[in-house]
């Protein structure tokens, strides 16, 4: 992992150009990996023009109001974005593509060119975390916080290796944020505040509220590690 400020090696060359992929209900944190069937025609060309190129995808969360406008290239993102690269693909006999995407920076959307391919395609500045001004004893106490929360919420559960290699990689207090907000389930504007907070200690005191909602509400709890595939 690259030290803080400094981006991933998949983000080198960055152009500042990448297409863009706008769910309603999906938000994808950089440190973890997001599997995805991928079945509309547009999307499948960006995948396509992706692989034949860095790779490089932007998952981008609609705002509300999505529905009326979610065939054009009109409907509204919210700016904060997660680069990502496709981890291993592939496509299958009726033409849909079964990808993981692995989570590597946050982006901010500039603006959005005008181009004849059928997907978004927007001018992406990259954001580089912010150094925490939490002492070494304050991050440790919120690292151990956040993981007995977590461990409290997903009691009984299983989760596989990509996991615990995850929390064994000495995640700084920032990933380790990351990482368990992208495994609790939390809804997507929940999700999206935690990934457009730049400041490691605020979003640190962001999930712990949210584990807090959902262990006192006994909320459904995550199984796997990473999830299921989702459609869309």
């Amino acid at each position: 992992m690259p030290p803080l400020g400094q981006e991933p090696d998949q983000l080198r060359d960055f152009t500042g150009r990448v297409p863009l992929f706008p769910l309603p209900d999906t938000v994808l944190f950089p440190h973890v990996l997001l599997p995805l069937v991928i079945f509309e025609p547009r999307y499948r060309e960006m995948v396509f023009d992706a692989l034949a190129g860095d790779g490089l995808i932007a998952m981008a969360l609609l705002e509300s109001g999505w529905e009326e406008t979610y065939e054009s290239k009109a409907a509204r993102i919210h700016s904060m974005v997660c680069l990502s690269q496709i981890k291993s693909s592939e496509l299958l006999p009726d033409g849909r593509y079964q990808v993981v995407l692995e989570g590597l920076a946050r982006g901010l959307v500039l603006d959005e060119e005008t181009t004849s391919r059928p997907y978004r395609v927007g001018r992406v500045e990259l954001c580089p975390g912010m150094p925490s001004t939490l002492s070494s004893r304050e991050r440790l106490k919120r690292q151990r916080e956040l993981l007995v929360g977590f461990q409290q919420l997903a009691v009984g559960c299983e989760f596989d290796s990509v996991f615990h290699n995850s929390l064994d990689a000495d995640l700084p207090l920032g990933g380790l944020c990351d990482v368990l907000a992208h495994s609790m389930p939390i809804s997507p504007d929940a999700a999206q505040s935690i990934l457009e907070e730049s400041d490691v200690a605020v979003r640190a005191e962001l999930v712990l509220d949210e584990l807090r909602s959902c262990i006192g509400a006994h909320a459904g709890r995550p199984s796997v590690f990473p999830p299921p595939y989702s459609l869309n």
